[in-house]
C-alpha cells in the first residue's frame, strides 16, 4: 500500500513522518479512538498535521523524489513549518465557531463552547499577532535569511497582522452573530492562504 510506495521511493525520514500522519489520522477519526470529538486532541491532532507535517514532511517529501535525501535545513522552510502550526492552531480552535449553538444544545465540549465566541476570537487573535510580530523579530534578526534583506517579510506581515486586528474588530462589532462569524473564520483562511502565496517571495 502506500507505506511501500513511500518506502520505495521517498527514504526512511518520509516514511516515518507518512506513518506518523496515518496514525494521527487514524486516532483522530476512526472509531473507537475518534479523538476530534474532544477539544484539546483534536487541535494537537490538527496542529501536528497541518502544521508539521504538511510543510517539513513535503519539503522533504519533494527533495527526495528528486534525489536530494541529504537532511538539511532551510530558513524559509523552518520559518514556515513553525509559523502554520501556531496558525493551525488558531483554526482548530476556531474551527467549531459557526456551530456554537448546536453544540451548547447537545452538550458538545469544545473551545467555542468553553470560552464563547468573542474570547475565542481574541485568544485566535492573539496567536495571529505573536505569529505575525515573530516573523517580523527574526527578519530584523536574520536579514539575510530572506529575500529583499527581509523587508518583504516584515511588511507584509504587518499588513497581515492590520488585516487579523480588523477581522476581530469587524466581528465583534457586528455581536459576533452567526454572519460575522462566517466573516471572521473566513479571514482567518485568507490569512492562511496568503502566508502561502508569500512563500516563494520569502
Amino acid at each position: 500500500g502506500g507505506l511501500a510506495i513511500v518506502r520505495a521511493n521517498f527514504g526512511s525520514l518520509i516514511l516515518k513522518l507518512y506513518a506518523f500522519g496515518l496514525f494521527l489520522g487514524t486516532i483522530y477519526s476512526v472509531p473507537p479512538f475518534r479523538l476530534k470529538r474532544w477539544a484539546v486532541p483534536a487541535f494537537l491532532i490538527i496542529a501536528t498535521v497541518r502544521g508539521f507535517l504538511l510543510n517539513f514532511g513535503v519539503y522533504y517529501a519533494t527533495r527526495a523524489a528528486i534525489g536530494l535525501t541529504e537532511f538539511t535545513w532551510s530558513p524559509a522552510i523552518a520559518f514556515i513549518t513553525v509559523f502554520v502550526t501556531v496558525f493551525a492552531t488558531v483554526i482548530a480552535i476556531t474551527k467549531d465557531l459557526a456551530d456554537i449553538e448546536g453544540d451548547r444544545q447537545f452538550r458538545i465540549e469544545t473551545f467555542a463552547t468553553r470560552l464563547g465566541p468573542e474570547r475565542l476570537a481574541f485568544c485566535a487573535l492573539a496567536l495571529l499577532l505573536s505569529n505575525y510580530v515573530g516573523a517580523i523579530a527574526l527578519a530584523l534578526k536574520m536579514p539575510e535569511a530572506f529575500a529583499y534583506g527581509g523587508k518583504l517579510m516584515i511588511g507584509a506581515h504587518a499588513v497581515l497582522g492590520a488585516m487579523a486586528v480588523r477581522y476581530t474588530l469587524q466581528a465583534r462589532a457586528r455581536g459576533f452573530d452567526k454572519a460575522a462569524i462566517a466573516g471572521f473564520y473566513v479571514g482567518i483562511w485568507n490569512l492562511f492562504y496568503s502566508e502561502y502565496f508569500l512563500l516563494p517571495f520569502l
